[in-house]
């Protein structure tokens, strides 16, 4: 049997088995908050394979073995060197704080601090859906460039997998997640080391020193600041209250364990990318002929045996399938958390609302067809991933945090911080899609500096201060 018919034969049954999570996990998640966050029960492995693995799905392991191979081994790792370190950061200042308070989504806190506001929860709603969506899209790009290297055109693949991925997170929930996530984490942590190696003997092998041919490059090449920036800062303060990223530690089973499964989440992403760029940097010398895009997957299943490779790029696809699963959960958070509950039912609790569920689902569905759509429009995994989220990070994320860590922050100057946050990212993004003639690299980054500003320079005149919340007070 010929290598690509070991990895579609492993990848269909392993499909099998997601669909069967799924079934499983529905007897698992009859209540709301067992579908949004697991019932709040996750374990140390659990939580840090999860938040590994929203991380490692696509952009971290297909999107960087693409940069390393067109750009080298150190560009190529600089958005899962982002990715670590948020998640590190998310752990450190972020997630037991978020944790102890018990939120569902990421505005609850802010709620909590300020009160609920139904403008705030509405615009948090409407700027994180593109967000997520497009953060979808990267998934579905990440399944469908895997399985086209193997034959499978690209546009069935990225049905196939969407289909899948829409029957088992509509059925399980973040119980579906976290199983499927915490055996491809596992199987990614021994298979990605082991193809990097391989990669670097079988380079020897055809007489080029792999140390010189792979890491001896600039860590920035020339002319790639921007490009380094545009990578590192999206990822490396957002992680903490990106949606995906936030049902993950929310379902833990405590604050130390989200704190603490956030910070080895990090550390299992940055030695992950690291090695699947130098899959990508390898990959590139060996195959000169094949595309970047798939090159991490025909790298392996070259220099592997047929079966282990075949493992470890199904581990890949599963991972962006999971990584996608939990996004439609987390856009069917937003709409029943901050739309149905926070800004039409304010009054009520989300587990008392009658169609809470139904409409989380619903959301799963639609956005599901919708992402399928739009992967078609799009190419390129990494800017899927990041400016898509410019107008939700570049809005809310300081204010986030200045509402978790700073005592001295106020109302009007977060709200005005998420105005001019807003105005930056939105200029930034459409900057990014072309629409306005400016290099939109630096965008992200430039919306968290005004927002910060404007939050100083607002709070500072603002008379009516607000306390840190109590639950704060037990977390260490």
């Amino acid at each position: 049997m010929e290598h690509k018919n070991y990895i579609l034969v492993v990848a269909a049954i392993y499909l099998l088995v997601l669909l069967g999570i799924g079934f499983w996990a529905k007897r698992r998640a009859k209540k709301v908050n067992d579908y949004l966050v697991a019932g709040r029960k996750l374990g140390l492995l659990m939580t840090a394979c999860t938040i590994a693995a929203v991380q490692i799905g696509s952009g971290v392991v297909v999107g960087g073995a693409t940069t390393g191979a067109d750009s080298g081994v150190w560009p190529g790792m600089y958005y899962a060197l982002g990715c670590g370190l948020g998640c590190i950061f998310s752990g450190l200042f972020i997630a037991a704080k978020m944790r102890a308070a018990e939120a569902v989504v990421p505005m609850d806190y802010f709620e909590l601090r300020y009160g609920n506001k139904k403008l705030v929860r509405a615009w948090a709603w409407f700027s994180n859906v593109p967000s997520m969506l497009g953060i979808f899209v990267a998934q579905l790009l990440a399944c469908g460039s895997i399985l086209s290297a193997f034959g499978i055109p690209f546009w069935l693949g990225v049905v196939v997998c969407a289909g899948v991925i829409l029957i088992y997170s509509s059925m399980g929930g973040m119980w579906s997640v976290v199983v499927g996530d915490t055996v491809q984490v596992i199987i990614m942590m021994v298979g990605v080391p082991v193809a990097a190696i391989t990669a670097l003997v079988a380079l020897t092998k055809a007489g080029v020193s792999p140390f010189e041919a792979v890491y001896v490059t600039p860590f920035i090449p020339s002319g790639m600041f921007t490009k380094f920036v545009y990578m590192i800062s999206p990822m490396l303060v957002s992680i903490a209250v990106s949606y995906d990223a936030f049902l993950r530690y929310q379902s833990s089973k405590d604050w130390q364990t989200a704190k603490w499964g956030c910070v080895w989440g990090g550390v299992i992403t940055i030695v992950i990318g690291t090695l699947a760029s130098t899959v990508g940097a390898a990959g590139r010398i060996l195959f000169p002929n094949v595309g970047s895009d798939g090159i991490f997957a025909y790298t392996v299943g070259e220099i592997l045996g047929p079966i282990m490779g075949a493992i470890v790029i199904t581990a890949v696809l599963a991972a962006a399938m999971s990584s996608g699963n939990c996004l439609l959960l987390s856009m069917g958070a937003s709409f029943s958390k901050d739309l149905y509950n926070k800004v039409l039912h304010p009054e009520s609790k989300l587990e008392d609302l009658p169609h809470s569920k139904t409409i989380a689902t619903w959301t799963i569905i639609i956005a599901s067809i919708l992402g399928v759509l739009i992967t078609f429009k799009l190419t390129n995994i990494l800017d899927a991933i990041i400016l898509f989220n410019y107008p939700y990070m570049g809005s809310v994320i300081i204010p986030l945090y200045c509402a978790v860590l700073s005592k001295g922050a106020t109302p009007k100057g977060c709200y005005a911080g998420m105005i001019t946050g807003a105005i930056v990212g939105i200029i930034c993004f459409l900057a990014g899609l072309g629409i306005f003639g400016f290099n939109a690299d630096m965008g992200l980054f430039a919306a968290y500096v005004v927002s910060g500003v404007t939050i100083a320079a607002f709070s500072a005149r603002d008379k009516n201060k607000f306390p840190m919340v109590q639950q704060d007070q037990h977390v260490a």
